[in-house]
C-alpha cells in the first residue's frame, strides 16, 4: 500500500495508524510548548519576586498596590497625642507595633506556642498602641494554612483594626508604612531560618513600604536577600535579629541635617 493518499499532500500517512501517530505527535509538541512556556514564566516570576526592583509594579502584590490606608487627604487629619515625646519616638513606636503584629501572626499558627507568651506580647502591643493613640491590631488567623503568607499581606494592607490608618492621619503616611514594614518583617524574620537558599518572603512589599517610609536602602536592602544556602538556622535568626535592631537604632537617631 502506498504511504501517501492520492488526494492528499505527499508525505502524510494514509493509514489510520499513521494519522494517529501524527496527531499524537502534534498534541505532544503543543503540550511540551505549553510546559516550556510555564517553566519560563515561573522562573521569570521567581526572579521578579527575588529581585522586585527589576519590575516593582509587577512584583508587588495587588493588595499592596491597591491599599489606600496610608493615603491622607486634606480632611483626613487627626490629633496627635499631646504627651508623645518626639517624632522619633512615634516612628520607633510604629515600627515596634508592626513587629509585634508580625511575630504574633506567625506564632499563632503553631499550637505549641505558649498562650501566656502570646498574651504578654499582646499586652505590650496594647501599651504601645495606647502611647501612640491608635487602636491595637487585631490578631491574624489564616483561613487556609497553605496560603497564610499571602493572606497575611492582604491582612496587613486591609488594616481591619484601623491601626495603620490612624498612624497615617494622626502623624504622617510614613508612620503607616513603617508599621506595615514592621508587620511584614516581624513575620518574615521568624520564617527565614527555615528558608536557607530560598527567596526572601515579602521582598516586594518590604521594599515598597521601606521606600515609602523614607528609610535608607542600607537598612532594608538586606531584608530582600534570601538566606544563604546551607546556612544554619541559628545563624539566619541571628542575622535577622541584627537587621531588626539596626532599623530600631536608626529610628532613634536624630534625622540627618540637610
Amino acid at each position: 500500500m502506498d504511504a501517501t493518499s492520492p488526494d492528499g499532500p505527499p508525505g502524510l500517512p494514509s493509514t489510520r495508524l499513521g494519522r494517529a501517530v501524527v496527531f499524537a505527535g502534534i498534541v505532544w509538541a503543543v503540550a511540551l510548548s505549553f510546559v516550556g512556556f510555564e517553566l519560563v514564566l515561573q522562573r521569570g516570576m521567581d526572579l521578579l519576586l527575588a529581585r522586585p526592583a527589576l519590575a516593582p509594579s509587577l512584583a508587588l502584590s495587588r493588595a499592596a498596590r491597591e491599599a489606600r490606608t496610608c493615603v491622607v487627604g486634606p480632611g483626613d487629619r487627626a490629633a496627635v497625642p499631646a504627651d508623645l515625646a518626639s517624632s522619633r519616638e512615634a516612628r520607633l513606636g510604629a515600627w515596634l507595633l508592626g513587629l509585634k503584629l508580625g511575630r504574633d501572626a506567625l506564632a499563632r499558627q503553631y499550637p505549641s506556642v505558649d498562650r501566656d507568651t502570646l498574651a504578654a506580647g499582646r499586652a505590650d502591643a496594647e501599651i504601645l498602641a495606647q502611647r501612640l493613640g491608635v487602636p491595637v491590631w487585631s490578631p491574624f488567623t489564616p483561613r487556609h494554612a497553605a496560603a497564610a503568607n499571602t493572606e497575611f499581606i492582604a491582612f496587613v494592607e486591609s488594616d481591619p483594626s484601623g491601626t495603620a490608618r490612624q498612624l497615617a492621619t494622626a502623624y504622617q503616611p510614613g508612620l503607616c508604612h513603617l508599621y506595615k514594614l514592621g508587620a511584614l518583617w516581624g513575620y518574615a524574620s521568624l520564617v527565614r531560618p527555615a528558608l536557607a537558599g530560598d527567596r526572601a518572603p515579602f521582598a516586594a512589599e518590604l521594599r515598597h513600604h521601606a521606600l515609602e517610609a523614607g528609610l535608607p536602602a542600607a537598612l532594608w536592602a538586606p531584608m530582600l536577600e534570601g538566606p544563604p544556602r546551607r546556612a544554619p538556622a541559628p545563624e539566619i535568626a541571628a542575622a535577622s535579629a541584627a537587621l531588626t535592631q539596626r532599623v530600631s537604632d536608626a529610628l532613634m537617631r536624630p534625622p540627618a541635617r540637610r
